[in-house]
């Protein structure tokens, strides 16, 4: 777990006085403020926010307190590195969050603190896991180039940044209810200017975030039992399994081979010589494309040429990336020029992170 937002409904007396008392209070629009003040704390942000509906003709307006946290920092542990969710269980995270709502002024006035935390509900939980990687910056490059078209209807994020640079550093695709964040995190702490920590920064430059942002619209689609509630998403079982099964669905688990290799698989296979020309042809198309996305999506754009053998995104999916699955390796491959063979599947690294921190 990276961090977590919660909402809660306030009166208006509540609202006008933290609106009023909180420190550095900013405006973000005509229905949002907000604060970093008590980011120290864990949380991370504050927001006020103010909901306008019509009722029988008339204009009401609903008022919520909104606090984005990071319980790494609520439990006084790494500012840069998840909660180690083995140590900790969700009643242990819920009680020391209520103990710093406590503790900031604002909030005990207006007797936020007594307020029971079923009354809070989640707007946003951000799932994630780091793992360690000798080439970490290849790790995010992978995914870059791996992720599917239509991986449930997912865009990628638009960065105005160097399409080289940009795909080193982080791995951003998302629609209306999630998106999938997957970042070197050293990169991601130089680009923010946060300060790095001296005894952990040979680990930080190893380190890869893989992180899932489920948005309150995500959240109502899982259908938990507990609702909107924040408590199964601090638990460690649930976290790890929700990752793992969207990593393993996005990107397989087949492992990344040098482009040299994948030919030499490829010739050696069974395969009749045609499927051995399209299949390297894909290979060299995917990099031609910058991506298995963006060659997926312009095989579904009729007014996009791409080579007829290929036919439509259905075939194409069913037929010639399922040889790549049964040779046990992806159509992604790496530059020969890196001299780096092979590299295990994103859900092997996964995998074996969890393996290790439990030994």
């Amino acid at each position: 777990m990276h961090t977590f937002e919660l909402n809660s409904n306030i009166s208006p007396t509540a609202y006008r006085y933290l609106h009023d008392n909180l420190p550095h209070l900013s405006k973000v629009s005509n229905y949002v403020e907000r604060t970093n003040y008590y980011s120290a704390k864990g949380i991370m942000q504050i927001e006020l926010r103010t909901y306008k509906y019509v009722k029988y003709g008339v204009v009401m307006e609903r008022y919520y307190v909104v606090l984005r946290c990071n319980p790494s920092i609520i439990m006084g542990d790494s500012k840069v590195f998840l909660v180690d969710l083995t140590r900790y269980a969700p009643a242990d995270i819920l009680d020391r969050l209520l103990k710093r709502i406590y503790e900031i002024n604002e909030f005990r006035y207006i007797r936020l603190d007594k307020q029971p935390l079923s009354l809070f509900l989640t707007n946003r939980a951000d799932i994630a896991e780091d793992i360690q990687a000798d080439f970490p910056q290849l790790v995010v490059w992978l995914c870059n180039m791996s992720f599917p078209y239509g991986y449930r209807n997912m865009k990628r994020t638009g960065i105005a940044k160097d399409i080289d640079s940009l795909y080193i550093e982080s791995c951003c695709f998302s629609n209306g209810s999630r998106a999938f964040n997957i970042y070197h995190k050293w990169i991601a702490l130089i680009n923010t200017g946060k300060e790095i920590p001296t005894e952990e920064q040979e680990q930080i430059q190893r380190t890869v975030r893989l992180e899932a942002q489920i948005k309150k619209q995500g959240i109502y689609n899982m259908k938990l039992p507990t609702k909107r509630s924040i408590e199964p998403f601090l638990e460690k079982d649930f976290c790890h399994e929700y990752l793992k099964k969207e990593i393993r669905n996005i990107f397989g688990i087949e492992k990344y081979v040098s482009r040299s290799k994948a030919v030499e698989l490829i010739n050696n296979s069974s395969y009749k010589p045609y499927d051995k020309a399209v299949m390297v042809s894909i290979i060299d198309m995917i990099q031609h494309f910058k991506g298995l996305y963006e060659l997926e999506k312009a095989i579904a754009d009729t007014n996009i040429y791409t080579p007829p053998q290929y036919r439509n995104i259905r075939s194409f999916k069913e037929r010639w990336l399922k040889k790549f699955k049964h040779l046990g390796i992806q159509p992604v491959i790496i530059p020969d020029s890196m001299g780096i063979d092979e590299v295990p599947s994103i859900y092997n690294l996964l995998i074996k992170e969890r393996e290790e921190n439990y030994e």
